[in-house]
């Protein structure tokens, strides 16, 4: 719940599910960025981070809704800060 600009609660909305799809993909192009940009496979990203390479391989295509631990270890085994994905 929330309030409008005269004070009166309303009911927030999400957003719709291409929304969500929308924001999987662009974060997965940016970790195909970092992966690419780092010289690395998706099988030594994989083993880096401690995921499985099918794992890396949907987050890339945008398939998969992250974990906080999964994005931490994404990040370290890219070998960049977990702020600089997004």
């Amino acid at each position: 719940m929330g309030t409008n600009e005269l004070g009166e609660v309303v009911a927030l909305s999400l957003p719709k599910d291409k929304e969500f799809e929308s924001f999987r993909k662009a974060f997965g192009n940016r970790v195909k960025h970092f992966r690419k940009s780092s010289g690395l496979s998706q099988e030594e990203l994989a083993e880096r981070s401690g995921l499985h390479r099918n794992y890396i391989s949907d987050v890339e295509r945008g398939r998969r809704n992250l974990s906080l631990d999964a994005l931490l270890k994404l990040a370290n085994g890219l070998g960049i800060n977990i702020r600089d994905m997004f």
